[in-house]
């Protein structure tokens, strides 16, 4: 996989989604825990608008028996 030398862009446009994201809805309740967490969905609904709006993208892969690569991927390259 080819990888940029830098990471300005991406850097910059990461903190500003961070800053923007604030907290995910708790979605869901767990009745052995009595807790309520947010579920997946409740988390890319959240966050996917965002990632656009900066210039950000989530792909994620699967590798080996059952592990999962997370790429995180800028408009800049």
């Amino acid at each position: 996989m080819e990888r940029s030398n830098t990471i300005g862009e991406l850097a910059t446009a990461l903190s500003k989604f961070q800053g923007e994201v604030g907290v995910v809805s708790f979605d869901a309740s767990n009745p052995f825990f009595k807790s309520k967490y947010a579920t997946l969905s409740a988390l890319v609904a959240t966050a996917k608008p965002l990632l656009a709006k900066h210039g950000l993208s989530v792909s994620q892969l699967t590798v080996g028996d059952g592990g999962v690569e997370t790429v995180l991927m800028h408009t800049s390259g």
